[in-house]
């Protein structure tokens, strides 16, 4: 989790960038949270086989997950091929992610993000990101 300051400072670039965005919020935590892409899952493939992961299936694993409201990742095997697997190792399309820290914006009116700006909040947090389209 970056620090406070690089916090703020991710939270003022990303102004900069989304100066009409709905709102941007931080998300941190103790514990494993779960981004989600929302309506935007198209489907989820095993990272052994590539063999397609039923919705049903990763619903019941996520569920099985969560201990006390706190998330962790289990080790489950595949419904295709029988390996093991986490559910931050299976391929989502499009992507979705497990972390304590995200940075949040609500409708931010810029399309997706450019290079050059996912390149700047790395920078700016010193941490490599994933960034998650989600549609509620």
């Amino acid at each position: 989790v970056p620090g406070q300051a690089r916090q703020d400072e991710a939270v003022r670039y990303f102004w900069s960038i989304a100066p009409d965005a709905d709102g941007i919020e931080l998300k941190v935590s103790d514990h494993l949270l779960f981004f989600d892409c929302g309506a935007n899952l198209q489907g989820i493939v095993c990272p052994h086989c590539g063999g397609d992961v039923p919705v049903d299936w990763w619903q019941e694993q996520m569920e099985d997950n969560y201990e006390d409201e706190f998330l962790s990742l289990r080790l489950y095997a595949t419904p295709c091929c029988g390996k093991p697997v986490t559910m931050a190792d299976l391929k989502y399309d499009w992507p979705q992610g497990f972390a304590r820290f995200g940075i949040d914006a609500m409708n931010p009116q810029i399309g997706e993000l450019q290079p050059e700006e996912k390149r700047r909040f790395e920078e700016i947090l010193g941490v490599q990101l994933r960034v998650i389209y989600q549609h509620l």
